[in-house]
């Protein structure tokens, strides 16, 4: 479909006309030396010389005869039985038989070109003749002079459409590629406006322009989400600090379970809420490199989620874990791996979470139903919109998750079949 809406830009439309003006110049002046080759052989020269035969020939059976023309285009001669040939005959006229040729039929006698008339009479014949050579002279200069026109004007086709190439389409081509050379991580990026086309001078400012509202728009999300995370993280820490001191009265065994739970999830939100203060940043290339031990942190998080598989015939098994450092905060690698380790368990009823940490590899396998992976293309969105539900949440997990790999130039790679499980794997 691209190729498609590529043969139909503007850039091939005119070309496309050009070449169409091109081929109809070409076409109508090739008709127009037709026609004039047309006239040469046209039935006319044949008629008159018909008619002025038959009038000289009248003609001499009356008192005065009309003698035939000497000079000129037009000539005629009365060649009677015994006589010899007049000087200015052409000889070759004299043996031709009766009937009418056209110019095409004596053009291999001599170099001049005639139609002529061959007439028997009684005391011998009449031969007329029209002389078209200046005719044929003048039939060729057109045809010469069309044909250097129609390349003139083709070679004005061909230099034209070079200069739109040159002047329209690879400056066009050029400015779609410094919009996509644009990196929407790097703030104040834009185009430059020093194009000598008018259009493309206006198509640069104007993109200018909406990058600016763009990044004004950007800022104030991210101010919105910075002061909203900073005025949640009051309430949590007020919630947190209540949990604690419950924690450390005497309380009875069933509310334990509870407590339990109200901590994790304050746990969880506080993550959340640093991770997107951390990805609402832009990366800064000054800021001090973090370090953190992948393995530490996937064995510690193994164990903290243990109680999701506590009720089911499942289990979380470490195949591979090998001493892997990244350079990342230890919150967002926590939330990473938090995050797949909880989709694993919650999806898997029965069987094993298999977990792998290889060189530059962490894989978490499941033996849940699986998904269909057009499917889970279509309800992407509504699991984001549903996150904030009751019994929601993992529409945000999976976004951060995502947002965080393409922070950090991680690779995200999901695969999964119905009743078979899903695999996920990321590559540091």
């Amino acid at each position: 479909m691209a190729n498609k809406r590529r043969l139909f830009d503007l850039h091939w439309r005119i070309s496309a006309l050009f070449v169409a003006f091109g081929v109809l110049l070409a076409l109508g002046v090739t008709v127009a030396v037709g026609f004039g080759q047309v006239m040469i052989t046209h039935p006319v020269w044949e008629q008159i010389l018909r008619s002025t035969t038959a009038h000289y020939i009248a003609g001499t059976t009356g008192k005065q005869p009309v003698p035939l023309p000497t000079q000129g285009a037009y000539k005629g001669w009365h060649l009677k039985s015994g006589t010899a040939l007049p000087a200015d005959m052409p000889p070759y006229l004299a043996t031709l038989p009766a009937g009418f040729y056209s110019e095409e039929n004596l053009d291999r006698f001599d170099e001049h070109d005639y139609a002529a008339l061959v007439t028997p009479v009684s005391d011998g014949r009449v031969v007329t003749v029209i002389d078209m050579t200046d005719i044929e002279t003048l039939q060729n200069k057109v045809g010469i002079g069309g044909l250097i026109f129609v390349l003139v004007n083709l070679a004005l086709v061909g230099a034209t459409l070079l200069w739109l190439h040159g002047s329209l389409r690879k400056p066009a081509r050029a400015l779609a590629q410094r919009m996509e050379a644009l990196d929407p991580e790097q703030p104040s990026q834009r185009l430059s406006v020093d194009y000598p086309q008018a259009e493309l001078h206006d198509i640069a400012v104007q993109v200018n322009r909406h990058l600016e509202r763009v990044e004004r728009f950007i800022e104030r999300e991210r101010s919105l989400l910075d002061q909203a995370s900073h005025e949640f993280r009051t309430p949590v820490a007020v919630i947190s600090g209540a949990v604690d001191v419950l924690a450390r009265q005497a309380l009875p065994a069933q509310a334990k379970g509870p407590l339990e739970r109200i901590r994790g999830t304050v746990d969880n939100l506080t993550e959340t809420m640093s991770a997107l203060l951390y990805l609402s940043r832009e990366p800064d290339g000054n800021t001090r490199v973090e370090t953190t031990r992948v393995d530490l942190i996937l064995q510690e998080l193994m164990q903290d989620h243990e109680h999701l598989l506590a009720f089911k015939p499942a289990r979380f098994v470490l195949v591979e874990c090998v001493s892997l450092s990244v350079n990342a905060p230890e919150a967002m690698v926590r939330i990473v791996i938090a995050n797949l380790l909880r989709n694993a368990a919650e999806n898997t009823q029965k069987g094993d979470v298999t977990v792998s940490l290889t060189p530059q590899r962490l894989q978490v396998s499941d033996s849940g139903e699986g998904f269909d992976a057009v499917e889970a293309a279509r309800s992407y969105s509504a699991a984001l919109q549903t996150s904030m539900k009751p019994g929601g949440g993992r529409g945000l997990g999976l976004f951060l998750t995502k947002r965080i790999c393409e922070r950090f130039k991680w690779s995200l790679a999901i695969s999964s079949a119905v009743s078979k499980g899903s695999v996920v794997e990321i590559r540091f």
